[in-house]
């Protein structure tokens, strides 16, 4: 009788605990970089156009997680195009989850802005800036 409350006490505590948790899909927007520490003007930088980049992030049991990073492809891309940085990058989410521990899906777009900095700005950036 005891083994009894002892099973349907932890089939009660899983229930709660994957209890919304069985399935979800969400889209949503990321997180938009717009904030730059420094000041840059238009005499500094010229626009060179903009990136995409697209792909999939797949975990499961959150051990084994395979799949790409959108920052590091969007600056690849934007060097190819003759770029110094990207700025304005976005990314958009899908999310797909099973039992959210056993199998995650993420499908990500991301987009930026390439820039070339002008050789004023290049040397702007060498000069140190002063100590406090």
């Amino acid at each position: 009788m005891k083994n009894k409350y002892i099973y349907l006490t932890i089939f009660i505590s899983l229930a709660f605990f994957f209890s919304g948790c069985l399935y979800r899909d969400v889209k949503a927007p990321g997180p938009v970089t717009n904030m730059t520490w420094y000041q840059l003007t238009t005499d500094d930088y010229k626009v060179l156009g903009t990136v995409e980049a697209s792909g999939e992030i797949k975990t499961y049991v959150w051990l084994v997680s395979l799949g790409g990073i959108g920052y590091s492809e969007l600056y690849e891309k934007g060097k190819q195009m003759g770029g110094d940085e990207i700025m304005n990058y976005v990314f958009e989410f899908e999310e797909y989850n099973l039992l959210f521990i056993i199998y995650n899906n993420f499908k990500w777009k991301a987009r930026a802005t390439v820039v070339k900095y002008t050789d004023k700005a290049k040397a702007k950036a060498a000069v140190p800036a002063p100590a406090p």
